[in-house]
Order: structure tokens, then sequence, then C-alpha cells
């Protein structure tokens, strides 16, 4: 007897959603028979909501418009982060979810002060300065190890504004340490991170401490963009994560 599955991927910042299509089309021939999977992509650039409470709010509403049984989430990095916050605003909704190289939030108040101050720098930058060059200066901060992306970024496929407001309203300087929140949550989460990304090895970890329903799995040959990096090792582990539960 074959399961009804949903799964929503949320793309991270400087991305669309077809930086997931390679793994769609790995996760559609590997996942097993049985399961009736429906693959849906969420796009930041189009969805609405101005803050990240109001965003899970509406997410939310969308998903439940469908009639599919079992719903499952999978956040990269930005989209790891509304995730994060789809699942606590209802968890009533959601069979699991697999995050990857996502943070839950910045513990002290001068972080997130600090955070807003360079993301709100970030937001002017991206309405104002040279593309590439702006993406050279973003691809070499420390936590994406050194690895350039495995896509291309370019400029006509997005909307500066956009980009500008995202970094605004989604900066972690606005978002609440979900730690104490996540501990609470009764449903399966898979947080995954790549070996070389050590910020996101120890989140993974401090999670996996704290939070009971929660998994943490390194994978290897990757940094912060590991679906990107590693596809066949994420692949194994989406597909064990959707059948299990």
């Amino acid at each position: 007897m074959s399961a009804a599955v949903g799964l929503w991927m949320i793309h991270g910042n400087l991305q669309t959603p077809t930086v997931w299509q390679p793994l769609i089309t790995q996760l559609n021939q590997a996942v097993r028979p049985d399961l009736s999977l429906s693959i849906f992509l969420e796009n930041l650039w189009a969805s609405p909501g101005g803050s990240f409470q109001e965003w899970a709010a509406l997410f939310c509403q969308r998903v439940q418009t469908h009639t599919i049984p079992s719903h499952f989430l999978l956040g990269y990095s930005l989209g790891g982060r509304l995730a994060f916050h789809a699942l606590l605003h209802q968890p009533e909704l959601w069979q699991g979810a697999i995050i990857v190289s996502a943070d839950p939030g910045l513990r002290s108040e001068r972080d997130r002060k600090t955070c807003l101050t360079r993301d709100k720098v970030w937001s002017n930058r991206f309405l104002h300065d040279n593309w590439e060059d702006l993406l050279k200066e973003w691809n070499r901060l420390p936590v994406f190890c050194g690895r350039d992306p495995a896509y291309a970024v370019l400029e006509k496929e997005f909307s500066r504004p956009q980009i500008a407001e995202a970094f605004q309203k989604f900066s972690k300087g606005h978002q609440a340490n979900l730690l104490p929140q996540l501990q609470k949550l009764n449903l399966p989460i898979l947080y995954i991170a790549g070996e070389e990304d050590f910020k996101y090895c120890q989140i993974g970890q401090i999670l996996a401490d704290h939070c009971p329903t929660l998994t943490y799995q390194t994978i290897p040959d990757a940094g912060h963009r590991v679906p990107w990096e590693n596809p066949a090792a994420v692949l194994l582990n989406i597909c064990q994560f959707l059948e299990q539960h």
C-alpha cells in the first residue's frame, strides 16, 4: 500500500528554487516505490510575510490547502531557519523535517544587534554594488569554507530590492533563540551539516544534545552548501528519513 507524502523544500539566500532540481531528479528515482512523493518548491522571493512569524503563519496556511496526509519540510540555511519557525508555528501539521546548515538563533542580544547591523550593510550593498564583486566577497565568507557555489548565481534571476529586503527582515538579528522551543517539539527532525563547516557542526551537536527527537548527521566532503557539495550523501539521508517516518 502506498503512502502519500508531501515534501516542501525551502532554498537559502541568493538562491532560487531551481537549485533543487538536480536533487529532485535523483530523489524521485531513489525514494522507495511505495512512497507516493509530491515535491513543492517554496520560492522565498515570492513568499509573503514581513517577519519570521508572519511568514511561517502564511506558509502553513498554504500547506494546509493540500490534501496530502503526510507533510515534511526540507530547509537549507535561511530556508532552514524559516522551516524551524514553521515547525514551531504549527507542529501538528508536520510529520518531520530535514534542516540543513541552519542556525536556531543567536543567544545574546548583543550578538543579535551586531548581526542586524552587518545585515543592513549587506542589504544596502546588494541594492547598489557591482554584482560580481559582491558575489566574490560573499563567497569568501568563512561559513562557505573556501568553496564556490556549484550552481550559477545570475543577477538576472534576482530582484535586488527583494534581496535587500530579505537581508533585513530575515536577519538573525530579528530571530529569537529558538532552542528552548525546539527542545519541546515532539516530531522527528534530521539536522545535516557538512564536516568542513565547523560552526554548523557545533550547532548540530548542541541541537542533538538538547532536542530528544532531533538526529544530527555530519556529511563528509562538504562545507555549508551541503546538498550541492555532496548530493549523494544528502540524498541517502533524505530517503532514509522519509522512509523511516
